[in-house]
Formats: structure tokens, C-alpha cells, sequence
């Protein structure tokens, strides 16, 4: 209860003594800081929960996609309708084409039954089956009975493959006449064929085959160490990998012949992967430049680093067009951006992460992205080439660039940037000025899945012979890699190849333009292949 000290009458009203009406101001200006300060609280309160909900959201979204890692397939691949799939001449949305209650399943095509016929380049050998005399003679009339026919039937075998000692016999020729004279003595021998590793004593066979074992079937040296000694070589992992670093050196002019031929190129594809590096224990990267077709190379290049000086360094001189992902580590052979190809199946995998975040709007842009593939694949099944590609792309797939550009612009100013899927509208707004530069020219591809591709045979390997022994191995794993890969990608057979080229680049020729896989292969293989 207040007690007033003194008394003041205001229109007949009693009012509070002064000190009194001092203190409840003090009271309110205090509970309207404390109001305020509760206000600050709030809203800190809110902004700390928003932001947890966005790293909880984000952490949820990581875990689902280390489970689809783990668990779910590998494939991105979509299933739904595109832009383009509206019979009716309305006016096609996205949304509309984009969520559907349940999409239409795809009954795949049954393949026919049966074994497939064994092929025609196979070798043949042919055994008789023949009845015995006795068995000749006609029951009935004791007569011989006369071959009508013969029935083949085929079947697989196989004859494990062996080592072998070839002897040089060395033929050495003498003058009896000068040593019957008592002249100097008159001595030729022909020369020995020269061997690509000198005083190794391997031919270039077994060669060719450790590294066919390594480098394109993935077997480490310590599981050919056994094969071999099973075979009756009991050869060292150590003199295997002494071998094939010494195979690696002979084979370098090939290397730097296709690196020359590779800048030629007026698009190259590009891409890089993390390798195991032992000594000292860190991670190196394999890079791959994939020429275009007139310049068919599949080049390897190892390095101990990631940092953009590897791909500066290694495409000094060139001046085409490069087609990678959006890694900073390539800014800087782009250039001002204008040489750079954005990869469309990039931007699509980020939607695809995107659906467990926001399954609306990312089925919303997979339908955008969808119907722009389905112009590449009207494209193939026409088999349109140059002016007529430019003329499709631009009329079917320019405008769908353009409205998607639009969609984007509008879902950045709502999204949250770090959910899944704000990162992946970030991701595709700022590689835009490279995505649709495809249109232009018919050398352009819509994505870099090709090179995606051709790294697919290093994973398999890095499962096998797990690292690479030092940085002195970096750069043989290139030349090695990178030979294979291009003799692979010709379709040759990868083991008369690198016999025959080790064989040649034992008498170190001048010129090795006839070792390249492109150049050998029409010299070696019918035209038809």
C-alpha cells in the first residue's frame, strides 16, 4: 500500500506526492529497458533457431546423401516428364510439368534369350570326331558306310597364358684367309636388337603385359609378383616397379607427342580426381584432358596439388575451349570466362541432392533440365551434325534456357542459401554465363560426361593398387595412364600396341608420330574398325 506524504488536488483529484511520481517513472523506464532487452533476446533466440534449423536441415541433407552413397544406386538419371511432353497447345509451366502424384513406369525393353554366338575373331581349332573302322561297317550288308555331313559345335576354352626364353643367337663371322696371313683378324656380327629397357633382359612382351595388368585390368604388382612366379618367373615387386618406371621413360616421346596434338583441340574436357600419395603420406590429383575428335587424346596429368599453377602449367600455349565443372582450380584458364563450358549434369546433380531438401522445387527444375536433354537426345537419334544442331538447340532448348534462367532469379531472392537447395540454385546462377554457350556452335556438348567417363577406370584402379609409391611415381602414372587410356579409347588391342611401340622406341626414332594410338590404329587395323 502507498502512502501519500503530501497531498495535491488537480480539477478536485488528489495527486501523488512528487517523490512518489518520480519513482514509478523510474519503474516504467526500467520495465521498458527490460522490455527491450527481452525483445533483443527474441530475436537473437529466433536467429540462433533458424540458424541450427538450417544446419540440422543441411546436416540432414549430408546424411541422406552419404546414405544414397552408400546404399541407394548411382545413377542420376530422372524419370519424368519434360517441357515439351504438354499435347494440348496451352501454355506449359514448369510446375505443372514438374510434380506429378505418381510417374509413369518404364517397362524396360526385354533383351532376347539365348547365348550370344561366340565372335569370328576368335581363333578356331579343329578336332575330328570320326567312327572307327568297325564302327564304319553297315550292320546290314556289311558294306562301308560313306560320310554325309557333319555337325559343329562350338565351345569355349582357354590356354593360360605363359613365359617364355627367347634365344639371340648371335651369329659371329671370321675371315680364314687374313688369319691364315697373319692379318688383322677380320670379325662381323650383326648387332641384337636393341631392348626397351637396356640390360633389363625382358622383352617387350612381358612389358607391355605388366603394364596392361596395372594400368587397364588394375592388378597391383604384388598380385602379378605371384602370377608371375606361378608361371616360373619369380620376379620381385621391387624389379616390377623398377621395370615399369623404366617402361614410363621409354614411353614419354608418346606422352609429349599427344599433349602437342591435345592443345590442338577446339574444345578439351577436363576434370581431376584425388589419388593416394605415400611418400610422404597426402593426397595428389589426377588430372584428365580429353581432345576433341579430330585430336583423340586421353591425357593423364599427376600432381602433388590441387591449386590452380597444375592446370595453368600443363595447358601453357592453348587457346581453345575448355569444358569443366565449376572449380575455382580452372578460373585461370578461362581466361575472362568467355573460353569456359559450364557442365549441365553438374547443376543437375545439385537438384538431385536438392529433392530431400525441397522436393517441389527441385522436381521443378529437373523438369527444365530434362527437357534440354531431351533436345540432345532427338539430336542423336536424327543424327543431325553441325548447322542443323545449332537450329534445333536454339529454337527448342533457347527458350527453356531462358524461362529457367527467369525461375532462378526469382527462387534466389526466397531460398535459403545454405539449404541443399539454395546451394544448388547458387551453383547453377553462377555458372549461367557458361551453361548456355552450348547452343552456339555443334562441337559443344551439354555436358562434360564424357571425361566423367573415361575417370571411371582410375576409381576401379585406386580400389586395387590403393596409392602412389612417392612423387617420383606421379609423373610415370601419367605416361602409363595416359597411353592406355588413349589406346583404349581407339579400341586397340592395348598389348600388341605397347609391344609393337616399345619394340620401335627401343632404337629411339626421330619422329614417333607413327606411335600415336590414332595413327597406329589406321595403319594396323582394317578400315573397316
Amino acid at each position: 500500500m502507498i502512502v501519500l506524504a503530501a497531498s495535491r488536488v488537480f480539477n478536485g483529484m488528489a495527486l501523488p506526492p512528487q517523490d512518489e511520481v518520480i519513482t514509478l517513472r523510474e519503474q516504467v523506464a526500467h520495465l521498458l529497458a527490460d522490455n527491450t532487452q527481452l525483445k533483443a533476446q527474441l530475436q537473437e533466440v529466433l536467429a540462433l533457431v533458424g540458424q541450427l534449423r538450417g544446419t540440422i536441415e543441411k546436416q540432414q541433407d549430408h546424411i541422406a546423401k552419404l546414405v544414397k552413397m552408400t546404399f541407394g544406386r548411382k545413377s542420376e538419371r530422372v524419370e519424368g516428364p519434360t517441357l515439351f511432353d504438354n499435347p494440348s497447345d496451352e501454355p506449359v509451366t514448369p510446375s505443372s510439368a514438374a510434380v506429378i502424384a505418381e510417374p509413369e513406369v518404364l517397362v524396360p525393353k526385354r533383351k532376347g534369350h539365348g547365348r550370344k554366338p561366340n565372335s569370328a575373331k576368335l581363333p578356331r581349332q579343329r578336332e575330328e570326331i570320326d567312327l572307327c573302322d568297325a564302327e564304319k561297317v553297315c550292320p546290314c550288308c556289311t558294306g562301308v558306310r560313306v560320310r554325309i555331313g557333319e555337325t559343329i559345335r562350338e565351345r569355349l576354352d582357354y590356354t593360360p597364358s605363359s613365359i617364355f626364353v627367347r634365344e639371340l643367337a648371335q651369329q659371329t663371322y671370321a675371315c680364314r684367309n687374313c688369319e691364315q696371313a697373319t692379318l688383322d683378324p677380320q670379325i662381323a656380327a650383326p648387332a641384337f636388337p636393341p631392348e626397351p629397357v637396356p640390360r633389363s633382359g625382358v622383352g617387350a612382351g612381358l612389358l607391355a603385359q605388366v603394364i596392361v595388368s596395372k594400368c587397364i585390368d588394375h592388378l597391383p604388382l604384388y598380385r602379378q609378383e605371384s602370377i608371375f612366379a606361378r608361371q616360373g618367373w619369380p620376379v620381385s615387386r621391387t624389379r616390377l616397379c623398377d621395370l615399369v618406371a623404366a617402361c614410363a621413360t621409354v614411353l614419354e616421346p608418346v606422352y609429349r607427342a599427344m599433349i602437342a596434338r591435345l592443345k590442338g583441340s577446339f574444345v578439351i574436357h577436363a576434370d581431376e580426381s584425388p589419388v593416394k600419395l605415400l611418400q610422404p603420406r597426402r593426397t595428389a590429383y589426377a588430372w584428365l584432358y580429353l581432345g576433341d575428335a579430330a585430336h583423340p587424346y586421353t591425357v593423364f596429368d599427376f600432381t602433388a596439388g590441387r591449386g590452380e599453377e597444375h592446370p595453368t602449367a600443363f595447358l601453357k600455349g592453348y587457346s581453345g575451349f575448355v569444358q569443366a565443372d565449376g572449380y575455382a582450380g580452372y578460373n585461370c584458364i578461362h581466361g575472362s570466362g568467355a573460353r569456359h563450358l559450364g557442365c549441365w549434369a553438374h547443376v543437375r546433380r545439385k537438384f538431385v541432392e536438392a529433392q530431400k531438401n525441397n522436393p517441389a522445387k527441385a522436381s521443378e527444375a529437373l523438369a527444365y533440365i530434362r527437357t534440354l536433354y531431351a533436345v540432345e537426345k532427338e539430336i542423336v537419334e536424327k543424327k543431325l551434325t553441325s548447322d542443323s544442331v545449332v537450329s534445333l538447340r536454339q529454337t527448342r532448348a533457347g527458350p527453356v534456357l531462358k524461362k529457367f534462367g527467369e525461375w532462378l532469379d526469382v527462387e534466389q531472392r526466397t531460398m535459403q542459401p545454405k539449404s541443399s537447395f539454395g546451394e544448388a540454385v547458387s551453383y547453377a546462377r553462377n555458372q549461367w554465363p557458361t551453361l548456355g554457350r552450348y547452343l552456339v556452335d555443334s562441337r559443344f556438348a551439354i555436358d562434360n560426361n564424357v571425361v566423367e567417363r573415361a575417370l571411371r577406370p582410375l576409381a576401379v584402379g585406386r580400389r586395387n593398387w590403393l596409392h602412389v609409391g612417392g612423387d617420383g611415381g606421379l609423373g610415370s602414372a601419367a605416361v602409363l595412364m595416359s597411353v592406355c587410356a588413349s589406346a583404349k579409347r581407339h579400341e586397340l588391342n592395348p598389348w600388341l600396341y605397347l609391344t609393337d611401340v616399345l619394340t620401335q622406341l627401343a632404337a629411339k626414332p626421330a619422329d614417333v608420330t607413327d606411335l600415336l594410338p590414332d595413327v597406329w590404329a589406321k595403319q594396323h587395323l582394317p578400315a573397316s574398325h
